[in-house]
């Protein structure tokens, strides 16, 4: 799949400020490392700020995001993770 995630951290406050709020894709994981959900967002700064605020994902512990120059790029990357990791809070429509 090209370039990597970037390093898992913990999904806390500190090191979502840490992350730079532009277009890319997110990895969320338990505490046991397996995913949990894949999602692409414009602002991800913003967007872990939101799952964090509001504990949507059960046992989200961790996060691992990319950077993008596009939102094309975005959906086209979350799609090929979703298909390839199955995390247990996505659903994947037929396309």
């Amino acid at each position: 799949m090209g370039k990597k995630l970037g390093t898992t951290r913990s999904l806390t406050r500190g090191n979502i400020a840490k992350t730079p709020d532009r277009t890319g894709i997110y990895v969320l994981k338990n505490e046991q490392g397996a995913t949990q959900y894949v999602g692409k967002s414009q602002q991800l700064k913003t967007r872990l700020t939101q799952h964090l605020s509001q504990k949507d994902i059960p046992g989200a512990r961790s996060f691992q995001t990319r950077t993008l120059t596009s939102k094309k790029q975005a959906d086209n990357l979350e799609g090929r993770y979703i298909q390839r990791l199955k995390p247990k809070y996505n659903v994947l429509k037929n396309k």
